[in-house]
């Protein structure tokens, strides 16, 4: 075998690098498959395998079998171009149309200056070469505004290496080399935009590392701030159940005592409205209790979503308040038309209830008790709201609604256990939602609360 030219050393060189090349896009191109690394990867493997053997191949072209060898040789050229520009634009940020058309347009390109070069003899691997370097040039330039959309990635080494290409083959144009020759110098430039591009591939994944260091770490304080105030919200919860379940329990047994003391009397009147008074004291600490073991639910039981018609949801909560109140209780309750949404039908049910017979509590003192219940479509969502003209409330004290066991009227005028509002707030922020009110003292009070169209459920 003859020794090797200057040419063919540079070609197998450069044929080596485009094997490495190639290697590396195919080592990561599961971690970001829509960079296109594994398009890259196949284009480098195809031209390395070319070049590294290019003197066998170009000996091969004189054999018996020399048809078939430069068939395959133009094959896996117009494949490994076709891959280059598919990997390219995925590599930039451009999806669509998708890989295999840039694949398919490049091919046909390509076939077209194969078909038209024997218009112009003589000049064939000058045509091809100027749609090469054309196509380096492209490419280039959308390394150059993938650049501008994401500094600091290592586009601007990929766009300059790419760019290398076309001064490089001009200047060996220029040189007088013939045209085996171009062929192998042109391996070089090749080469080298693989290495830049490589390079921009690690630039990017270090710069998408470190972003998602920053995002771990703003997580982690989230997180953290979170822990805490879940720590300090239970801190005040378990004092405030202790507070609320440590009177009524002491009422009842001093209650039952002074009872006891009187059926032994014989003042049996007496006994009597004390163990009233014993069983309304039970009767607030079961609706306590009952409140607290909503609250857990709400916060634990997975939600079952559902389409949801609010009026009928709306029909039903009206319903089981005049069965737990008396017939009659709900008249004031006023329904305008209501959407459907998409939701937990019995978690959302409770928020209803809760804020209908709030409503219907504070109203009942108004000479013409009034509720009305509306829904409007805002800020993306349904907001439905909850009016009524009863006594208000201080709208200072308005951070307090939403709180667990905080009141803002005594127990003497109106009965209950400062949970029902701390259950709504849970539903509706379980459905991605939010609450609020508005109100002043002695105007009645608005209460309302907003259900995305597209819910983020926790």
């Amino acid at each position: 075998m003859p020794p090797l030219t200057f040419s063919e050393g540079f070609a197998i060189a450069a044929g080596l690098v485009q094997l490495f090349v190639a290697a590396v896009f195919l080592r990561f191109r599961h971690g970001r498959p829509e960079w296109g690394l594994g398009w890259w990867g196949a284009t480098y493997f195809a031209a390395g395998v070319m070049n590294t053997a290019a003197p066998v191949l170009l000996a091969a072209m004189h054999s018996p079998f020399g048809d078939g060898v430069q068939l395959v040789t133009m094959v896996l050229g117009l494949s490994a171009m076709g891959a280059l520009v598919a990997g390219g634009r995925l590599y930039t940020g451009h999806p669509r149309p998708g890989p295999w058309v840039s694949f398919a347009v490049t091919w046909l390109l390509y076939v077209g200056v194969i078909a038209a070069s024997p218009l112009w003899p003589g000049y064939e691997n000058l045509m091809a070469n100027a749609l090469t370097a054309a196509i380096f040039a492209y490419l280039g330039y959308l390394s150059i505004g993938a650049m501008r959309r994401e500094p600091g990635a290592g586009h601007g080494i990929a766009a300059a290496m790419l760019g290398l290409y076309i001064p490089m083959v001009a200047g060996a144009a220029a040189l007088g080399l013939n045209q085996v020759e171009m062929r192998y110098w042109s391996a070089v430039p090749f080469a080298l935009a693989g290495l830049g591009v490589m390079s921009g591939t690690m630039g990017r994944m270090r710069a998408h590392l470190r972003d998602l260091n920053e995002s771990l770490e703003q997580r982690v304080l989230e997180r953290t701030r979170e822990l805490r105030d879940i720590i300090a919200s239970l801190e005040s919860f378990n004092s405030m159940v202790s507070h609320d379940l440590r009177g009524p329990l002491g009422g009842m047994s001093g209650l039952s005592a002074v009872a006891l003391s009187a059926l032994a009397e014989g003042d049996v009147p007496r006994a009597q409205r004390l163990f009233e008074a014993v069983q309304k004291q039970s009767a607030n600490l079961s609706d306590l209790v009952s409140d607290l073991l909503a609250l857990a639910r709400v916060s634990h039981v997975e939600l079952r979503r559902q389409t949801v018609a609010l009026e009928s949801l709306v029909e039903e909560s009206v319903q089981q308040l005049e069965l737990s109140h008396g017939e009659g209780h709900a008249r004031p309750v006023q329904v305008a038309p209501l959407p459907v949404v998409q939701g937990d039908k019995a978690l959302l049910r409770q928020a209803l209830i809760n804020l209908l017979g709030n409503a219907l509590k504070f109203s009942r003192r108004s000479a013409q008790p009034q509720v009305r219940v509306w829904a409007e479509t805002h800020d993306g969502g349904v907001k439905v709201t909850v009016q009524d003209n009863g006594v208000g409330f201080d709208a200072a004290r308005r951070a307090d609604l939403f709180a667990p066991f905080k009141r803002l009227h005594e127990d003497r005028d109106f009965e209950g256990t400062g949970l029902g509002l701390t259950l709504v707030q849970r539903i509706v922020e379980r459905h991605g939602g939010r609450v609020g009110a508005e109100s002043q003292v002695g105007q009645g009070a608005t209460f309302w609360f907003w259900l995305p169209a597209t819910e983020s459920a926790t």
